[in-house]
């Protein structure tokens, strides 16, 4: 869920300073109850209104470096995730990331992880019976 704006925050801490109840204020605003509560703890022990940081752990491949990713990927389709890990190891100087962690950006700016055309589709053979019926 997305932070309430720094906007919302303030006219709510004004709506409460103008003497509305913590009720009224989270319908008139459409938040919950509780927002408005610690909205107010906040005003009250002299905290700024601002959002926190958001908790997790920051991605491997920062925001700014997504669009070198992109074209890396781009260059060569035919690549293994294990390779364009090796690859981006290369080019960003040293940061080594999972296959699992190329998957989540891969799918992050927009691309879909599919197998090669080259190898074999996987087919689905018929069971042979274990016992011969009479």
């Amino acid at each position: 869920m997305k932070a309430l704006s720094l906007d919302l925050r303030q006219r709510i801490a004004d709506a409460l300073e103008a003497g509305q109840s913590q009720a009224s204020v989270a319908q008139r605003f459409d938040v919950s109850l509780s927002s408005v509560e610690r909205l107010a703890r906040k005003k009250r022990h002299g905290h700024s209104l601002e959002p926190g940081k958001s908790p997790g752990k920051t991605p491997l491949v920062q925001q700014e470096q997504q669009h070198a990713f992109e074209q890396l990927a781009a260059s060569r389709t035919d690549w293994t995730l294990q390779r364009l890990a090796h690859a981006w190891q290369q080019q960003a100087g040293g940061k080594a990331l999972s296959q699992a962690t190329v998957l989540r950006t891969l799918g992050r700016i927009g691309f879909a992880y599919k197998k090669r055309a080259a190898s074999p589709k996987s087919v689905t053979q018929p069971n042979e019976p274990l016992f011969a019926t009479r």
